[in-house]
């Protein structure tokens, strides 16, 4: 009797290369939460474990502002201008069916997190759902089909940790291609909600989208670890010496062993003249905070998302100097946007696509070519700034009349503060 997929010969092939991924993210996830030293005894010394939980905090605040910013806070996924109303329509129906608000969330916070974030496209019940495939639970692969030979796209799910209904854990295991789909209780056949183990695949294709952060598939903190690993070390080091430790020696000066005579586990009678010393290990703790506070220090430095943290910390600052402390966050969030922008694209029509193979209504307008406004702003623009850009843009538009030579003539007063004037410009 099998426990696991991986021990059938069909899928053992893959076995190595999905622990791996299940390995690389789950300690991934470690370091979001802040567990990563949970298991060690560093915590024994209190302040040095104290200011290396603040170093996880950076991770996480880096994450969750990520997750703000690569949708757009003005207008969280907003289409391109132009856009026709019956795909902005569908958009809005789809997102209700998948509770997007939610949904969406976590599937930006698995992609900053591991680097890789995944949907799963699942009709059903007159609707069609992006749900959030965890990366740890899944892996796409190009597999030799046993009864064709034909290389084909293949989707192994396998979640170790489900519980049945009896409340027992097993292992389930998911296997999708573009002709079928089989599904396992601990490696052996076994349908789910009164399904066959092995149905048709009505799409024809594997519903699943991957979108990663960079080419190569890192998180939104990969550099930051090193600085952090740093830390892990030093916490290893100093929890061997303190659990060396724990417990101090004693030297007795003036006695023989057979001199002494001990009561209970603490209390020692030794002869007159003899002196007991307790042997304790000498522990840097000053030098080994100083050393976290400069580590905390690189950190921040390699998470520009936290570059708002200094600028708080400042009274008045110019917005020119502004612009530039921010610009690393505003490339990098852009460099991410341009992918999640694009599977969530591929999703919106993979949907529409579903939809459309079930006999579902209601979101077929995806299936046109369509695309996210990629000028939306990428931080919260201020009622100021947005006057100063509107003059700016203003200012533009009269500046190439005038050097047109065509006669032009703008009001501004819908467009300024009330206080404004109406502006005129007349070409000679």
């Amino acid at each position: 009797m099998v426990k696991s997929i991986f021990e059938l010969p069909e899928y053992r092939p893959y076995e190595g290369r999905f622990m791996h991924r299940m390995t690389k993210y789950q300690r991934l996830r470690r370091y979001y939460e802040g567990s990563i030293y949970d298991d060690s005894m560093f915590k024994l010394a209190h302040r040095l474990y104290a200011e290396t939980k603040a170093l996880m905090s950076f991770l996480a605040r880096a994450v969750d502002l990520d997750v703000a910013l690569i949708p757009g806070v003005m207008a969280p996924w907003t289409l391109a201008a132009g856009t026709q109303q019956a795909i902005i329509d569908a958009q809005a129906q789809l997102f209700a069916w998948s509770s997007w608000g939610v949904t969406g969330d976590e599937w930006l916070e698995d992609g900053a997190t591991l680097g890789e974030a995944m949907l799963k496209i699942v009709p059903g019940a007159g609707m069609v759902q992006m749900q959030r495939l965890r990366p740890e639970l899944a892996m796409t692969v190009r597999h030799i089909d046993p009864d064709t030979q034909a290389t084909v796209e293949m989707a192994l799910i396998v979640d170790r940790s489900a519980i049945d209904s009896q409340g027992q854990n097993y292992e389930y295991g998911e296997i999708i291609t573009p002709s079928e789909i089989r599904t396992y209780y601990n490696g052996d056949p076994h349908g789910y909600n009164g399904a066959p183990d092995r149905i048709e695949n009505p799409l024809g294709f594997v519903p699943i989208v991957v979108v990663q952060n960079d080419g190569d598939c890192r998180p939104t903190f990969a550099k930051a670890l090193p600085s952090i690993d740093a830390v892990n070390e030093l916490a290893s080091y100093l929890g061997n010496i303190i659990g060396r430790h724990a417990e101090p020696q004693w030297a007795i000066r003036g006695a023989e062993q057979g001199d002494l005579t001990k009561s209970g586990n603490n209390v020692w009678f030794l002869p007159a003249g003899s002196e007991i010393d307790a042997v304790l290990a000498k522990i840097d703790i000053p030098g080994a905070l100083a050393f976290i506070e400069s580590i905390k220090g690189e950190t921040k430095g390699n998470l520009p998302e936290l570059a708002f943290d200094d600028l708080r910390s400042k009274d008045q600052i110019a917005t020119e100097t502004l612009e530039v402390q921010l610009v690393e966050l505003d490339a990098k969030i852009w460099k991410m946007r341009r992918r999640y922008d694009d599977a969530l694209g591929k999703a919106q029509q993979m949907s529409a696509l579903a939809a459309a193979v079930m006999g579902i209504g209601g979101i077929e307008g995806l299936l046109n070519a369509h695309s996210f406004d990629y000028k939306r702003p990428i931080r919260p623009i201020s009622e100021f700034e947005q006057i100063r850009l509107e003059e700016v843009r203003l200012a533009l538009e009269m500046q190439k009349a005038t050097m047109s030579g065509d006669a032009l003539t703008l009001n501004l007063s819908s467009n300024l503060p009330s206080d404004k004037n109406a502006l005129s410009v007349g070409g000679a």
